[in-house]
């Protein structure tokens, strides 16, 4: 196609120009015998053309294709972090809560335990009152000698 156009532009350049005007005169054979051959290698260069564009669309939808793979695989992995992220926090949520209800739970049993030790002393204490007062009466007997009776002096 370059040729044809380089073989107009000589067309032009050796044409004779008019004193008046400055209009040229063209051999009207060479110059239909040119556009002849442009028209017919114009169909070359628009299959090039076209096979060129249609290249480029092929290349361009692939790298759409591209985009959009790369696009939705990073919203999956942002989807799985979120979603690991929501799981991380539940499972510190319910380890707060776990050590809230086990906080709860010792400090019932600390508390029932105390009540229960309380209630064991106060048994041992009435049982160490009763042994002590058997003791004492033990002794008065014991100090009041055989034939004493309780009473007599």
């Amino acid at each position: 196609m370059h040729t044809l156009i380089d073989e107009l532009e000589n067309l032009v350049n050796s044409a004779t120009r008019m004193p008046l005007g400055g209009r040229l005169l063209i051999d009207e054979a060479a110059l239909r015998h040119l556009v002849d051959e442009m028209r017919a290698s114009l169909p070359d260069e628009l299959r090039v053309g076209q096979r060129i564009a249609g290249e480029r669309d092929r290349i361009l939808a692939d790298a759409r294709a591209q985009a959009r793979r790369i696009i939705e695989d990073a919203q999956t992995q942002l989807s799985t972090k979120l979603d690991e992220q929501a799981v991380v926090q539940a499972a510190r949520q319910r380890a707060r809560e776990i050590q809230a209800d086990a906080e709860k739970t010792t400090a019932h049993l600390r508390a029932e335990t105390d009540q229960y030790v309380l209630n064991q002393f106060s048994a041992l204490e009435s049982r160490l009152i009763r042994v002590l007062r058997e003791v004492q009466a033990g002794q008065r007997t014991l100090t009041q000698g055989p034939g004493d009776k309780p009473g007599t002096a």
